[in-house]
């Protein structure tokens, strides 16, 4: 029981790392420098928020979005589109030596629902691993762009 508590703190402390998120891992047998120039082009539409080549850690900005889910209400489904917002922002970790590396994203999606007190708190939602497979996608194709 305490350490469902914990990590319940943890979670809804935007600093830690999200539990909720998903993480998906690729190797490479590519050197480091190699892998952290094609994770920082992959991610060139993005704006980034934390770029620190010593740890190898990227984090975007929060990207902001609608959400799937609409308000539940008569007169809001018969007109309005009034979708919840949605936030997200990825973490990409780059790991390695000069002959393979190691390549850990990470998305944290947050969802905000729409009037009243809850459209002032985003709230945690779990990644259907769709952004991070996408991200992954993009550093493989930049690297074999290269070679």
């Amino acid at each position: 029981m305490f350490t469902d508590s914990a990590q319940k703190i943890q979670i809804s402390d935007d600093s830690s790392i999200d539990y909720a998120g998903s993480k998906y891992l690729k190797s490479f047998k590519i050197g480091f420098e190699t892998t952290w120039s094609a994770a920082i082009i992959s991610l060139d539409d993005m704006l980034l928020e934390k770029i620190d080549k010593e740890d190898g850690i990227i984090r975007t900005e929060w990207i902001e979005g609608l959400s799937m889910k609409k308000a539940r209400g008569v007169l809001t489904n018969k007109f309005m589109d009034d979708h919840w917002k949605e936030r997200f922002r990825v973490i990409v970790s780059v790991s390695g030596n000069e002959m393979v590396s190691n390549v850990s994203v990470c998305a944290q999606i947050q969802e905000k629902r729409r009037g009243g007190s809850a459209a002032y708190r985003w709230e945690r939602k779990r990644s259907t691993g769709m952004r991070e497979g996408e991200i992954l996608k993009r550093i493989e194709d930049v690297l074999c762009k290269r070679e």
